[in-house]
C-alpha cells in the first residue's frame, strides 16, 4: 500500500501537475493580453462618449489624465470576465489545433482534469473582480464624480434650459427666455423666492445673468417684495448687480452617493434604512421605491458579477472542444458572441431590478443560474 501511494504521488500526480501546469501557462498569457485589451478599448470608448461634456468644458489634460485613470478600475471588473472567456477559447483553440488535446485523451486524461486550470483561473479573476469591486471602484467612483463635479458646477448654464420654470435651493424658482451657452449668458431671467417661509414670492427681473463660481450673478435688477400677509402692497428696489446661490442644487446631487460608491456593508445598511422609512410610510413615494430597488439590486450584484468569469468559462470550455479548430478567428467571434450575449441579459435583469419588476435577488443571479444551466449541458454532450 505504502509504494503504490508512494508512486501515485511522485509519479502519476506529478505527470498531472506538469499537464495543469502547462494549461494553466497557456491559458494565463491570454488572460492578461485580455485584461489589457478590453479595459483599453473600453477607456477609448468612453473617450468618445465624454469627449463633449470633457474637452468642451476645456478641462486641462492632467484632469482628463486622472478621470480617465479613476474610471479604469469599473472598466477592469467588466474587462476581467471577458478576458477569463477570450483566454479559455483562445487556448483550447490552439491545443485542439495541434491535437494535443486528444494526445491527453489518449493518456487518460479526462475533461474534468483538463478544466480544472481553466477553472483555477475563473476563481482567481472571481476573487480579483470582488476585490476591485468592493475595495477600489467606491473609492475612485466617488473621486471621479467629485473631480468632474468642479467643472460641472462651473458650467451650470449647461444644465439651464430656457421656457421652462426651473427649481432651485431655497424655495427658489426662476424662468429665462434665451440661453447662449458659447458667450455662458441668459437673458431675460425672472426669479421668484419663496425662501424664509414667504406666502408670496419676492421677484427679481434681471436684463441678463452668468455663472460666476457657482453662483448666479443677475445684471441690471429690478426687486419686487411683497407685503408678507397678503401681498396687498410691493416694494420695489433696483441695483446694479445681485447674487443668488443655485449651484448648490448641483452640487447637493453630486453628494448623493450612487450605489456603485458605496462597499456592500454601507450598501447594506443604506437598503435596511430605505426599508424601515418605507414601512413608517402609509405609501412611499416613487423616487422613495425606486431607490431601494437600485440600492437592493446593485447589493445583489456585487456578489454576482464577481462569479461571470466562473460561468463564462464553464460555457467557454465545452463549446471549444466540440467547435472547429481554427483558432484565432473563431475564438474572437465566439467571445463576441457570448459576451454579447451574458452582458445583454446582465444589463436586462440590471434594469428590471431598478424598476421593481424583477425581485433584487432574481435580477443579481439570473445570467448566471442561466449560463451554469447551459454549462451543464454542454459539458454532458462533450463527454459523448
Amino acid at each position: 500500500v505504502a509504494k503504490a501511494a508512494a508512486r501515485w504521488l511522485f509519479v502519476i500526480r506529478w505527470n498531472l501537475l506538469t499537464i495543469e501546469r502547462y494549461v494553466f501557462g497557456e491559458v494565463w498569457s491570454h488572460f492578461l493580453l485580455g485584461v489589457l485589451g478590453f479595459t483599453f478599448f473600453m477607456i477609448i470608448t468612453s473617450l468618445f462618449t465624454l469627449g463633449d461634456k470633457i474637452f468642451g468644458k476645456h478641462i486641462p489634460p492632467f484632469t482628463v489624465i486622472k478621470v480617465l485613470l479613476l474610471s479604469t478600475p469599473a472598466y477592469l471588473i467588466l474587462a476581467i470576465p471577458v478576458a477569463c472567456l477570450f483566454a479559455t477559447l483562445m487556448a483550447m483553440g490552439r491545443l485542439s489545433r495541434d491535437n494535443e488535446l486528444t494526445a491527453m485523451y489518449t493518456t487518460g486524461v479526462s475533461l474534468y482534469r483538463i478544466f480544472l486550470p481553466f477553472l483555477a483561473l475563473a476563481m482567481f479573476a472571481g476573487v480579483l473582480s470582488y476585490s476591485v469591486y468592493e475595495y477600489v471602484v467606491p473609492p475612485n467612483n466617488r473621486e471621479f464624480k467629485n473631480t468632474l463635479a468642479i467643472f460641472w458646477e462651473s458650467q451650470v448654464v449647461d444644465f439651464i434650459k430656457p421656457k421652462m420654470v426651473i427649481g432651485a435651493p431655497g424655495r427658489k424658482y426662476f424662468y429665462i427666455d434665451e440661453v447662449d451657452k458659447e458667450a455662458g449668458v441668459m437673458r431675460g431671467i425672472r426669479v421668484y423666492d419663496y425662501g424664509e417661509g414667504r406666502s408670496f414670492p419676492r421677484m427679481f427681473l434681471a436684463d441678463d445673468a452668468r455663472m460666476d463660481q457657482g453662483y448666479l450673478v443677475l445684471n441690471n435688477v429690478r426687486v419686487y417684495e411683497p407685503e408678507a400677509r397678503d401681498g396687498g402692497s410691493m416694494v420695489s428696489v433696483a441695483t446694479p448687480n445681485t447674487k443668488l446661490d443655485i449651484a448648490r442644487k448641483i452640487r447637493e446631487f453630486y453628494a448623493e452617493e450612487a450605489p456603485q460608491e458605496l462597499s456592500t456593508n454601507d450598501l447594506r445598511r443604506r437598503v435596511q434604512q430605505s426599508q424601515r422609512e418605507m414601512k413608517a410610510s402609509l405609501q412611499p413615494s416613487r423616487i422613495t421605491t425606486l431607490k431601494y430597488n437600485t440600492d437592493n439590486t446593485e447589493y445583489y450584484f456585487k456578489f454576482a458579477l464577481p462569479f461571470a468569469s466562473i460561468v463564462l468559462v464553464l460555457v467557454a470550455v465545452p463549446i471549444s472542444i466540440r467547435g472547429p479548430r481554427e483558432e484565432r478567428n473563431m475564438a474572437l467571434i465566439l467571445a463576441f458572441l457570448l459576451v454579447m450575449a451574458y452582458y445583454a441579459l446582465f444589463f436586462a435583469c440590471r434594469t428590471l431590478g431598478y424598476l421593481g419588476h424583477l425581485p433584487a435577488m432574481a435580477a443579481g443571479w439570473i445570467p448566471n443560474t442561466f449560463f451554469v444551466t447551459a454549462s451543464i449541458f454542454l459539458f454532458l454532450r462533450a463527454r459523448k
